[in-house]
């Protein structure tokens, strides 16, 4: 029975009065900030696994752990090799996303989706796949399944041992209507061995546009659960569930689904929006939860993506109820999350650390060492494999800093480029670096700072004379800065022999700034799911990097963290 809608409006003010906590755990959202999205948890005995979605981004499928749902580490990633995910080419939004993790008869399960392009002329649909590994870190190569869709789930039913593969899929190839579909499946060969058929098109109106997804099968007690998203991925995202006596079906819906729907207290009132794609697990102590993905809406934009949250669910009558029945807030004023600590990259050793990433499929191994970068013909526009290394933003308010090396063998041309990028894809991407000097107010021969705007198909293009020294080489100790603020992110330089941005006597020459929705939009007719990234890049734009081109890299990166400040319902600061 549905709740009277006198006391669902109430709800929210429960829901403030009894505060943000599980018996036995301390919420303290997002829990893992910065472009996280999807994210799918497996517990094995007091660890726990949590995978997310990592598009067009190399490695792929980020691999967290935890023992306490709060402090989460980077374990693993699950793809790391071309024939494992091969994203070559492809535009942003699309590559590897929407995993779902299973232990199957001793063996870690990692299923998802993997899409190469949009483009409706090559006709190359959503695939779904698996990878199998015994420890979590080394995974095999992929096992490719018979039907397409996205966000495939495998489930192991414990009364028969049948494995289901239940994935969002369309009825036919004409006319598409998507919904859930099933079918018991081979783990070897990724072959159905019984009829696939759609079992449940979820709460809103089956049209061509809807989107029932993220299907998470699981059994407690007598009743087997299909958790899914729907609303598609934006302010309508939700998460709905129903149950049955069989993991085939015929599922009966939650009369009071959504469990999760931040919209319903209106698009704009709350600061946590588009809340969904869950899935619910058990702890040790025999609480129950649910991650989830949310956004955290600035002023109507998102800079960061989709991040990854937690809330306590209860059970009543046989169903679930997320988060009391009340909306996703942030952190209470009792339990405020602290400022991180900075982080701090001085390149040691051969192996970037795991927390860098690449764009695409790279065609080569060692494309960075320590940090030198080997530039090619491609630039951060281009749909290829650039010379560049990223990492999540993960804080509305901080500061990125990377010290170039001295360049060593020769001078940059005008059309050598190296610098550090706010980046969201190949058409949104905002730039600070070092080039030749080209245009008739810098100093050519000389070196100059650039600035270059790339805002959905416009571009603004700015570049200033640097300080160099008598032989005309570069002063070292030359840093560039992205300072993101909630609302607004800027771009400067600095000399110093500082290693730090905290030191009170650097000083940075701010240039530029732009506004943070740069960050969060996507251009007409198409889609960006990820979220903001600091990039380290250099190139040759468009010709290969000369042979008397310097040896270009950076010797060091500092995040700072600051305190974010904000508010359930707002920006308060």
């Amino acid at each position: 029975m549905k709740l009277p809608l006198i006391l669902r409006a109430l709800l929210p003010l429960l829901y403030l009065a009894q505060g943000n906590q599980a018996a036995h755990i301390s919420i303290q959202n997002p829990i893992l900030p910065g472009f996280n999205p999807d994210p799918a948890i497996l517990r094995v005995g007091t660890d726990y696994y949590l995978a997310v979605s990592s598009f067009e981004y190399h490695p792929g499928i980020p691999i967290y752990h935890s023992t306490d749902l709060q402090t989460w580490t980077l374990h693993s990633h699950a793809l790391t090799t071309p024939t494992q995910l091969p994203l070559h080419g492809i535009p942003t939004a699309a590559g590897a996303w929407a995993p779902s993790l299973s232990l199957i008869n001793g063996t870690y399960h990692l299923t998802l989706t993997i899409r190469w392009t949009y483009d409706p002329i090559a006709k190359l649909w959503p695939r779904v796949f698996w990878v199998t590994s015994p420890d979590l870190k080394t995974w095999s190569e992929p096992i490719w399944a018979d039907p397409w869709g996205i966000d495939p789930d495998l489930f192991t039913d414990p009364a028969t041992n049948k494995t289901y593969l239940t994935l969002m899929a369309p009825n036919n190839n004409i006319d598409r209507l998507w919904g859930i579909s099933q079918c018991e499946v081979d783990l070897h060969t990724g072959s159905c061995l019984s009829p696939y058929r759609s079992i449940w098109n979820g709460t809103l109106p089956q049209t061509p546009s809807s989107r029932p997804e993220g299907p998470k099968l699981l059994k407690r007690g007598k009743y087997y659960y299909l958790l899914i998203a729907e609303g598609g991925t934006d302010e309508l995202h939700r998460a709905t569930i129903a149950r049955s006596t069989s993991p085939t079906g015929p599922w009966e819906s939650n009369p009071d689904n959504p469990l999760l729907y931040n919209g319903a207290y209106g698009f704009t009132n709350l600061t946590v929006q588009s809340t969904g794609h869950a899935t619910m697990f058990d702890t040790p102590e025999g609480d129950w939860c649910a991650v989830f993905l949310a956004r955290r809406n600035i002023d109507g934009f998102s800079p960061l993506g989709r991040e990854t949250f937690l809330c306590a669910v209860e059970w009543v009558g046989g169903w679930p109820v997320f988060n009391r029945g009340g909306p996703i807030l942030l952190n209470s004023e009792e339990n405020p999350k602290a400022v991180p600590g900075d982080f701090v990259d001085e390149f040691e050793g051969e192996a970037l650390g795991s927390s860098w990433y690449l764009l695409r499929t790279p065609y080569a191994e060692g494309r960075a060492s320590g940090l030198i970068l080997r530039p090619n013909v491609f630039s951060l526009s281009d749909r290829d494999t650039p010379a560049a290394v990223f990492r999540k933003q993960t804080s509305l308010n901080m500061t990125f800093a990377a010290t170039l090396l001295p360049f060593e063998g020769g001078s940059l041309g005008p059309r050598q480029t190296v610098g550090v990028s706010a980046y969201l894809s190949e058409l949104q991407h905002q730039d600070i670096g070092i080039t030749g000097c080209r245009t008739e107010t810098g100093n050519r021969g000389g070196l100059c700072v650039y600035v270059e705007m790339l805002n959905n198909g416009t571009r603004e293009y700015t570049e200033h004379p640097l300080r160099t020294r008598s032989n005309g080489k570069q002063e070292n100790g030359l840093t560039l800065y992205i300072r993101a603020a909630p609302h607004e992110y800027k771009m400067g330089y600095s000399y110093s022999s500082s290693k730090g941005y905290s030191d009170s006597h650097v000083e940075v020459t701010w240039l530029t700034s732009f506004p943070s929705s740069y960050l969060a939009t996507a251009p007409p007719d198409w889609f960006v799911f990820s979220g903001a990234m600091f990039g380290l890049f250099a190139s040759g734009n468009g010709e290969p990097w000369p042979v008397s081109g310097p040896r270009v890299g950076f010797e060091r990166v500092r995040e700072v963290y600051f305190e974010e400040r904000i508010a359930d319902y707002g920006l308060s600061a």
